[in-house]
């Protein structure tokens, strides 16, 4: 939640003409994601997969499903959340 709050700050501080607040976010994000990319083995495809999964699971949180979402024994048969899978299938090689 705390980075949906931080992409609204953006955005309403870029609305009003004020850049630095982006920039430092857009930065910390570029460090992040060439630290990932990196510990990946600088794979294109498992960087994109893993911010994706985060992603996802932040879109989840924000829409009020329960942290274990998707995951085989988390509750109740047969509900939505548990057809949404938290993870994107691994890739082959």
């Amino acid at each position: 939640m705390v980075q949906m709050q931080g992409y609204a700050t953006v955005a309403a501080a870029e609305a009003r003409g004020e850049d630095a607040i982006g920039e430092r976010v857009r930065d910390g994000w570029m460090r992040i994601r060439e630290t990932v990319h990196l510990s990946l083995g600088a794979d294109a495809g498992r960087t994109a997969d893993f911010f994706a999964c985060g992603k996802f699971g932040t879109a989840l949180a924000a829409t009020g499903f329960r942290p274990n979402a998707g995951r085989p024994n988390a509750g109740r048969q047969g509900s939505a959340a548990e057809k949404v899978s938290a993870r994107p299938p691994r890739r082959a090689g």
